[in-house]
């Protein structure tokens, strides 16, 4: 397996900023393998394949924590944890002075209350950075067994800016990345509104240079806005357009309902698509519905 951990990592936050869920296109993305190799894990692993639910155009969308952490298994074994899973207490939404009065001293009570974690957590960090060779976490007194609440406040700060052992963003990052994202998704559906009244065609390529981002996101921007405009602007895909084949179809297998499409698409009176949207024609709703009108 040639995915480094730095290499997973990296991809993993990319996703988190975009996606909720996850596909089996993007765990091959997170893993550097083929969709067929994912295919093969899935069917190794009913358990886990039993967790997806059935999303537009049937695709599997499976839960993102639980995923990643299902396919940073199969890359760095069984007993891989999360990075973001750390034995001390979690880091603040953003760095900040611990809240303290002038000579005031802490219990390890008083440090976990102002973290929202427990004391324990609070005491194996400190037991974990001990013999830190930059940042030792503060000593405690020796006669009230107490700390002193600056230099705790000033430890803390430093641990949540440099964030040792995280890997992921913070709350506050996820917030801001969250409030892009959803301007990023209003900005793609203005875009591709526009590629229509212009009839005009949009791929993920065109996309990802207009945005600046992979092919990738552009492609998971592309596809949550062509949900939300195609069917409120009229249009069908060419799997919609099998789905509305008459009734006297229903006995055809779904490669004898491609091949029927493909031959009604053909005729003189088929409309033409009014955009292609990633590489899918899509067509008038109400053109196709003419179309698989019987003739009298």
């Amino acid at each position: 397996m040639t995915t480094t951990r730095t290499q997973f990592e990296k991809r993993l936050a990319e996703l988190r900023r975009d996606a909720q869920e996850l596909t089996r296109k993007d765990f091959a993305h997170l893993a550097g393998v083929a969709e067929k190799t994912v295919r093969n894990w899935l069917d190794a692993d009913p358990d886990f394949a039993s967790k997806a639910r059935t999303g537009p155009r049937r695709v599997q969308l499976f839960p993102f924590d639980e995923g990643a952490q299902w396919v940073r298994k199969k890359l760095f074994g069984p007993d891989e944890m999360a990075p973001e899973v750390s034995p001390g207490p979690r880091l603040a939404a953003e760095p900040h002075h611990m809240p303290h009065t002038p000579g005031e001293r802490w219990r390890w009570v008083d440090m976990a209350r102002l973290r929202g974690v427990t004391p324990t957590a609070v005491r194996l960090l400190a037991a974990d950075y001990r013999d830190h060779p930059e940042r030792p976490f503060p000593p405690r007194d020796e006669y009230d067994r107490m700390f002193d609440a600056s230099e705790v406040s000033a430890w803390f700060l430093w641990y949540d800016t440099t964030r040792p052992g995280y890997t992921g963003p913070r709350p506050a990052e996820i917030a801001a990345e969250s409030g892009t994202k959803e301007t990023r998704r209003k900005e793609v559906i203005r875009r591709l509104n526009t590629a229509i009244d212009k009839g005009e065609d949009l791929t993920t390529q065109v996309l990802a240079v207009e945005l600046g981002v992979s092919a990738d996101v552009a492609a998971r921007y592309l596809r949550q806005a062509a949900e939300a405009v195609l069917p409120e602007r009229g249009l069908i895909s060419r799997s919609q357009i099998a789905e509305r084949l008459p009734k006297t179809s229903a006995t055809l297998t779904p490669d004898q309902r491609r091949e029927r499409v493909k031959t009604l698409l053909k005729r003189k009176n088929a409309p033409a698509p009014v955009i292609t949207v990633a590489d899918t024609p899509y067509y008038n709703e109400t053109a196709i519905a003419e179309l698989l009108t019987p003739s009298a």
